[in-house]
């Protein structure tokens, strides 16, 4: 019991009767008696609270024909090993896909520009547009550095870019 031996436990009921006397004792464990009692229901029904309203329904999900084939794919996956794991991401990177994007958005304005040029010109002699100067196109942006594509590039930790810098 809590660690403490019979004589340790004679010792201590010992001082509790000469401090508070035999009248108050019985009340003291009365009420300790209580307080052990309410501990012990309001932790049964903690304990029932949470089993009925977060392992109950877990439980139930878990049961049902959705719930066990998210199980099953998790379980597999599991079994996968890193190649595999690579093989089944995405090709394409966040930086690639940034510059492909901007590649095809400079393609774009690229076509619309020579739309733009294909169409007549106005006739200078006419009076619409006289006073108006000619627009002028806007130049198609250079297409952007391609991106790094690891991480020791991103960071500039790649070995490549170490032994242009011991040269120089």
């Amino acid at each position: 019991m809590f660690g403490i031996g019979d004589q340790e436990l004679v010792l201590i009921i010992l001082f509790a009767f000469l401090l508070f006397g035999p009248d108050k004792l019985p009340g003291m464990g009365r009420t300790i008696g209580r307080a052990l009692r309410q501990f012990r229901t309001a932790s049964e029904g903690v304990t029932k609270v949470v089993q009925s309203e977060i392992v109950d329904p877990i439980q139930n999900a878990a049961d049902t024909p959705a719930g066990k084939a998210a199980a099953k794919a998790q379980e597999e996956d599991a079994d996968l090993t890193e190649e595999e794991v690579a093989a089944a991401k995405p090709a394409e990177t966040f930086a690639e896909r940034r510059a492909r994007l901007a590649a095809e958005k400079a393609a774009a304005e690229k076509g619309k520009d020579a739309e733009q040029g294909a169409q007549p010109a106005a006739d200078p002699d006419s009076n619409e547009d006289a006073g108006a100067e000619p627009q002028a196109t806007p130049e198609p942006e250079a297409d952007p550095e391609p991106a790094p594509t690891s991480v020791a590039a991103l960071y500039g930790l790649d070995d490549e870019d170490d032994d242009d810098e011991e040269d120089a």
